[in-house]
């Protein structure tokens, strides 16, 4: 479901006009994403692969898809053959990269997501998987370079990105940079009072910062709310460690117990 979400929402939609029949075929398929209905998207990218194999929107769109039917391989294959085609578009190299950032392979990720800031240097959406896949190879000094230009492109556009500032809040929490990580937590947390990941991570701060009772507050909090991302279990171990500082050692076995039974999860 997250990466459906986010394949939803990467890059903006590609659009297409009515006229020639191709066109119109994928107009319909993209349509057809846009509004969540993937089965039959998926069916009228390959209506119009098979009246145009080298028509670039239809092999990008069906590699999206692929993806969020976790079929990457099929993905991987779409989008090589996009980049072959047209090597120059931001958005290609993008999704090529993006595809190797799903398949772990950071190594292979950075030359199509390079490509793609070099082509389109205003987009914060590469800069921020750039970032990701940095931390992937564990170059935090190059990962932060690169959050805080996708946090300062998105400001200068005053359109703020909740995924940006958490990522980045999670990293220089990782690196014991606690007093740059709160103002991120907090901007995330006025842009949604909701975010069960914000929430979380201002537990976890208020937990190193010896507030036991606030990170038990954050956490009962985060544990009422839903996301694709934070899971139960990490919500139950910070609860654990937070009732137990706090003196409260029946309410820690309570969330120690939920911990033990939950099963670790992949977070993407």
């Amino acid at each position: 479901m997250l990466l459906q979400f986010t394949l939803l929402m990467l890059f903006g939609q590609a659009v297409a006009k009515a006229g020639e029949p191709t066109q119109e075929a994928y107009f319909r398929a993209n349509q057809l994403f846009i509004q969540g209905r993937l089965e039959q998207s998926l069916e009228a990218a390959n209506q119009v692969l098979r009246l145009n194999s080298n028509f670039v929107p239809a092999l990008t769109l069906r590699a999206r898809l692929s993806m969020a039917f976790n079929r990457l391989a099929e993905a991987g294959r779409d989008l090589t053959r996009a980049v072959e085609l047209e090597p120059k578009s931001a958005y290609n190299q993008f999704m090529l990269g993006f595809y190797y950032y799903l398949e772990n392979d950071f190594k292979k990720a950075l030359e199509p997501l390079n490509r793609s800031a070099e082509v389109d240097e205003a987009n914060s959406r590469t800069y921020f998987y750039l970032a990701l896949t940095h931390e992937g190879l564990a170059n935090a000094s190059m990962a932060v370079e690169l959050y805080e230009k996708a946090i300062a492109l998105d400001r200068e556009k005053k359109t703020p990105d909740l995924d940006t500032l958490i990522a980045f809040a999670r990293l220089l929490f990782s690196l014991g940079q606690y007093e740059k990580c709160l103002p991120l937590v907090e901007q995330a947390l006025s842009l949604d009072s909701k975010s069960r990941d914000a929430h979380y991570e201002r537990g976890r701060l208020c937990l190193q910062a010896g507030d036991f009772e606030s990170a038990i507050q954050q956490g009962e909090r985060a544990l009422l709310l839903q996301s694709p991302g934070t899971t139960d279990r990490q919500i139950h171990f910070l609860l654990v460690r937070a009732y137990a500082r706090a003196g409260n050692q029946p309410r820690a076995d309570e969330h120690l117990a939920k911990f033990k039974a939950s099963a670790p999860s992949l977070r993407r």
